[in-house]
């Protein structure tokens, strides 16, 4: 019996057949990828949810908890939590209702606003985040230390290479 990540080999090599130039290891890595990104998904929410949080939520909570006096300002935490502006004010409401954040106006800058973790969100992020190391030390279990700090120099690659092929053309270009 294939294995799905075979099915799909077999699949995009019968999609080349009809499209000749298809860029076929390039679309196996992107698959790879997307069938990746479903899989942490999974595995991040059946760690996240019974706590009553969704994934977007418990990042913005970590990033929080990662800055030195435990806030931050929204605009910041976009970038830090991999949030649009929208959905952080729609997370930072949520986490405000749920007691685990406190919002205010911040003491240099009056017109900003600042999120601050409190004692609550502080103790649920140590109570998500230590369960899932095991499981994350499993799943790259098979890679060296050597493969790993490939693999995110590769990663951080794409990451760069994404934002320079996706951008905007600049005003008066080309599109």
């Amino acid at each position: 019996m294939q294995t799905e990540i075979e099915l799909i080999e077999a699949n995009l090599e019968r999609l080349q057949g009809r499209f000749p130039g298809l860029p076929l290891d390039e679309v196996l890595i992107l698959r790879l990828i997307l069938r990746l990104a479903h899989d942490f998904g999974l595995m991040l929410d059946h760690h996240i949810r019974p706590f009553g949080i969704g994934e977007g939520e418990f990042r913005v909570l970590a990033a929080l908890l990662s800055q030195p006096d435990g806030e931050a300002h929204p605009g910041d935490l976009c970038a830090r939590a991999s949030q649009s502006p929208a959905n952080m004010s729609r997370i930072s409401d949520a986490l405000v209702r749920q007691n685990l954040i406190t919002r205010g106006a911040c003491e240099s800058d009056r017109r900003k606003m600042v999120l601050r973790i409190n004692a609550k969100g502080d103790e649920l992020v140590h109570a998500i985040l230590p369960p899932m190391f095991e499981p994350l030390r499993k799943l790259y279990g098979e890679l060296s230390a050597q493969e790993k700090q490939q693999l995110i120099a590769s990663l951080k690659i794409l990451a760069a290479r994404f934002v320079e092929v996706l951008a905007p053309p600049a005003e008066g270009g080309t599109p």
